[in-house]
């Protein structure tokens, strides 16, 4: 009895083995139908297509792909191009207006443009604007910056206004340094285009270097004279979106 009960154990059992072979060949069944099924979409419809065409079908449409990117790489660095030289003909055609300018008005021995690889920089000698000592600008020379700040309206470049002097030490009752008197002077000249000729002030600082930036050594008068200046700088690489 005993030994009928073992031989029908045995013949119930179902090993481990078996039950994972099975599932692992349903499981790569599964995988190869999805090949199949996967690889049939790019087949050709006609008869005789091979693999190695196959192969050059998607070889060929990633090279176009590719050629597709380097010509809109191109275009796009075209275009880039393009606007560069707009915008650097659009500065130069400021710097021309402003000394045009300048030389109708006869003006060249107190006003000097410069056009540097980044920035065009409008020179004023101090005698223009201010008397000696003084921050409030002359009569005479609103006029000058109404024409200049005509001309500066129509770019969106950011401008800095900057006062210099010399190196003679100033001591009044308004000013105990060259460095307040130079930021009053740019102070002026940024109050009036704003107020005056309506420039945006979200473009427009104003800076006080006192004597600390001069363009030539205060070794005499006349050198001196040189330094006593307020630059208006206009920065050519830079954008400022103004409402």
């Amino acid at each position: 009895m005993s030994k009928r009960k073992k031989i029908q154990h045995e013949e119930g059992e179902s090993p481990i083995g078996f039950v994972m072979f099975g599932d692992l060949m349903s499981q790569l069944l599964c995988f190869f139908i999805l090949l199949f099924v996967f690889a049939s979409q790019y087949v050709s419809k006609t008869q005789g297509t091979t693999y190695e065409e196959f192969l050059k079908k998607i070889s060929d449409n990633f090279k176009k792909v590719v050629e597709e990117k380097k010509v809109l790489k191109k275009e796009t660095v075209a275009e880039k191009q393009k606007s560069a030289v707009q915008e650097e003909k659009a500065e130069l055609k400021i710097a021309k207006e402003i000394i045009t300018l300048v030389n109708n008005e006869k003006l060249n021995d107190y006003i000097s443009v410069i056009l540097e690889e980044k920035k065009i920089r409008i020179i004023l000698q101090q005698p223009i604007l201010f008397d000696s000592g003084h921050a409030e600008l002359k009569e005479s020379a609103k006029g000058i910056l109404s024409d200049i700040g005509q001309i500066l309206m129509k770019v969106k470049n950011p401008i800095d206004i900057e006062g210099h002097t010399d190196t003679v030490p100033i001591h009044t009752d308004k000013y105990d340094s060259n460095w307040d008197l130079s930021f009053d002077r740019a102070y002026s000249v940024i109050k009036y285009m704003v107020n005056e000729v309506k420039m945006s002030p979200l473009k427009m600082h104003a800076i006080g270097y006192g004597e600390y930036r001069p363009i030539v050594p205060n070794d005499t008068d006349e050198d001196k004279a040189k330094n006593r200046r307020v630059e208006i700088n206009i920065y050519l690489n830079e954008k400022v979106t103004v409402n």
